[in-house]
């Protein structure tokens, strides 16, 4: 009983050992690595919300656009009926005649007021649709970069300058350069 309990000790501290001996080995890169998705994590959800902004942006000046010609609509509807009222005043008469001229122009500002609102409101849509279309293309690919480096990295053993290498062209792509284009600009400003 005394052996069993001294091995059982025994193969807990080879544990012990085996833990701080892959400690030393990877550890280090481990860390690393750790510290490199946090980076890369980071700089996508920067994109993300430079995006976000951007759409926010767009709805903004969208409706601010929708404001200015409502505004300027408005002033000619406003400027047409008090033409047409002076010339009431003046000419009653032609009152009947007077009115409908005020209502086929108004009907005609109306439509062209609906159809300009629906031109800005489908511009709008595409404008959204089309940036969430880029957002997602960019999502994917660096989730398909990331996860091709992955599957590279899972079945080889890489050393550290390999992985930050492959780590940095996955930055670099993501920000639009390649590694050996900001390599050589460094190397022209020294």
């Amino acid at each position: 009983m005394n052996k069993e309990n001294k091995t059982k000790e025994n193969d807990i501290s080879q544990l012990g050992n085996v833990d701080q001996i892959r400690e030393i080995l990877f550890g280090s890169q481990s860390r690393e690595l750790k510290e490199k998705f946090e980076k890369l994590e980071s700089s996508i959800k920067s994109i993300h919300d430079e995006m976000r902004k951007k759409i926010e942006q767009s709805q903004n000046d969208f409706n601010l656009r929708i404001d200015n010609e409502l505004e300027t609509l408005s002033r000619k509807i406003k400027n047409i009926t008090t033409q047409q009222q002076d010339e009431f005043a003046d000419v009653r008469d032609s009152a009947l005649k007077q009115e409908k001229r005020i209502q086929t122009a108004m009907d005609i500002m109306e439509e062209e007021l609906n159809a300009k609102r629906e031109q800005l409101q489908k511009q709008q849509i595409e404008s959204n649709t089309n940036i969430r279309n880029e957002m997602d293309a960019l999502k994917d690919e660096v989730l398909n970069t990331l996860n091709n480096k992955m599957s590279e990295m899972n079945g080889i053993k890489l050393s550290r300058d390999d992985a930050a290498e492959i780590l940095m062209e996955a930055a670099m792509a993501m920000k639009g350069t390649q590694i050996n284009q900001q390599l050589a600009i460094a190397q022209e400003e020294k």
